[in-house]
């Protein structure tokens, strides 16, 4: 009934390490530096809201939370990418890559939830600013910077269970540097019901949960929107937009990469595309979340003045 030969196998090759190019070790260097950089614009972020108390606000909370999933998300894929462009084999164990994709899934997914959260508190702060503490409470606070973690570890548990009970057929090889679900869903017996049940699980889940996120955070921007033309005043209208302006600048870097990722057409898709528009997000959100909040605002430059 089924030609295919059903195996567990003990460990996974990353066939895109092949092809990186014939000097290993300057993407070494290059992927180190650029690691360094992620952990201490993101550390000093965290050290600056950690220690100014006039920055211990929901947003600045959330911002804390931003941080510390930057790197976690960073160091999930970059210790690993910079072991593999040394070594000889390119490999991962099976259990190291279901931990991989688990965190990777839980990371990213609570980033984009977290977003979302913080859509939130701007569009309270902006369209009904004199209830903003009592809405934006500590307990409120807690609840948005934990449900990210909570829905994605959910979601993560769920992909990584059913994508790692599908057979895999002897096929052992990843077109990827890390454990990406899509990829490794792709390695496995084509044909079966399994991994066709699989697929459209994750599919599923994925477009529900990107779409969701998306909506919310689109609908909360046209209320905040509306009640900015509402002020009167055009120094109003300026300060109002100021107060929401850093996060617009990370929700439009987050979904314009997700959106090059995965809603490209397919003649414009290859997977040597696919790796760049990759290591370009792995990199580059994680140094332009914090510079985003750092740049133009007061409170943090005071704080690292006061920091160092």
């Amino acid at each position: 009934m089924d030609r295919w030969n059903h195996t567990s196998p003990t460990e996974f090759i990353f066939q895109a390490f092949f092809n990186f190019g014939r000097f290993p070790s300057l993407l070494f260097v290059l992927f180190l530096f650029l690691y360094f950089i992620i952990l201490l614009w993101n550390f000093i972020l965290i050290l600056v809201i950690k220690t100014d108390r006039r920055l211990h606000t929901p947003m600045y909370i959330f911002l804390f939370n931003l941080s510390c999933m930057d790197i976690c998300n960073t160091t999930t894929v970059v210790p690993q990418t910079l072991y593999n462009l040394l070594s000889s084999r390119h490999s991962i164990s099976f259990l190291g890559c279901a931990a991989q994709m688990f965190f990777i899934i839980v990371f990213g997914g609570a980033q984009i939830v977290l977003i979302t959260n913080m859509a939130y508190d701007r569009f309270v702060a902006i369209t009904n600013p004199l209830r903003y503490k009592s809405v934006m409470t500590r307990n409120t606070c807690v609840m948005l910077s934990i449900t990210p973690w909570a829905v994605a570890s959910l979601m993560a548990f769920i992909m990584v269970y059913f994508v790692f009970h599908v057979p895999f057929c002897g096929r052992y090889k990843i077109n990827h540097f890390f454990c990406d679900a899509g990829q490794v869903l792709w390695i496995t017996c084509p044909g079966i019901q399994t991994h066709r049940n699989v697929e459209f699980l994750t599919f599923f889940m994925v477009l529900f949960f990107f779409a969701f996120n998306f909506l919310f955070v689109t609908a909360s921007y046209v209320f905040i929107i509306r009640a900015i033309m509402k002020i009167g005043t055009k120094q109003g209208q300026r300060k109002a937009f100021s107060n929401c302006s850093s996060h617009l600048n990370v929700v439009v870097v987050e979904y314009a990469c997700l959106g090059f990722l995965y809603l490209r057409p397919t003649s414009a898709y290859t997977i040597d595309k696919d790796r760049i528009f990759v290591v370009a997000f792995t990199f580059g959100t994680p140094i332009l979340n914090p510079l985003i909040y750092s740049v133009r605002n007061k409170a943090v430059k005071s704080g690292l003045r006061k920091l160092f």
